[in-house]
């Protein structure tokens, strides 16, 4: 039976780190995509086969309210729920997109362990995820020397892109 890894991915750079750590990662494992439920470029583009299941993003339009969007990550934190009681992952990777917060608790809840990568584009400072998941992932990297110098907890694992 092949291990199960669940990939958090957003949109944009997040994905393009993501997939690339997944194709480090190689085909051998089976893997869950979770997906922004309005994304339709992002599934186009897995390369590794998977299960796709979607997610609620907490912003899902420019003129949301703060209602919708607490609304959206509940949401998200029982679908996620649902999802890794049923298909149970080994892990739950992430390269750095919000959507991550929600769906990273869950798995903390589960006692999943959790990756996250801090996107690349954060070369001094950390991104708002990074600094809610900082101390409360299993691993926690980091894509710049300098990041990692100044952040206590992660560690430097060079570039994805």
């Amino acid at each position: 039976m092949s291990r199960r890894i669940a990939v958090v991915l957003g949109r944009g750079g997040h994905t393009a780190q993501t997939f690339a750590l997944v194709d480090l990662l190689g085909p051998q494992f089976e893997y869950l995509y979770l997906i922004g439920a309005l994304d339709r470029l992002t599934p186009r583009k897995v390369r590794i086969p998977g299960r796709t299941l979607p997610v609620l993003p907490p912003r899902l339009l420019p003129q949301d309210s703060k209602i919708m969007a607490v609304i959206r990550t509940l949401v998200t934190l029982m679908l996620s729920f649902i999802y890794f009681i049923l298909f149970r992952p080994a892990v739950v990777i992430s390269c750095g997109t919000g959507l991550t917060v929600p769906i990273f608790y869950t798995a903390r809840v589960l006692g999943i362990k959790t990756v996250f990568v801090e996107s690349m584009s954060r070369v001094t400072e950390m991104s708002m995820t990074g600094r809610i998941l900082l101390g409360k992932t299993n691993l926690f990297v980091v894509q710049w020397p300098q990041l990692a110098a100044k952040t206590p907890g992660a560690i430097y694992g060079g570039q994805l892109l």
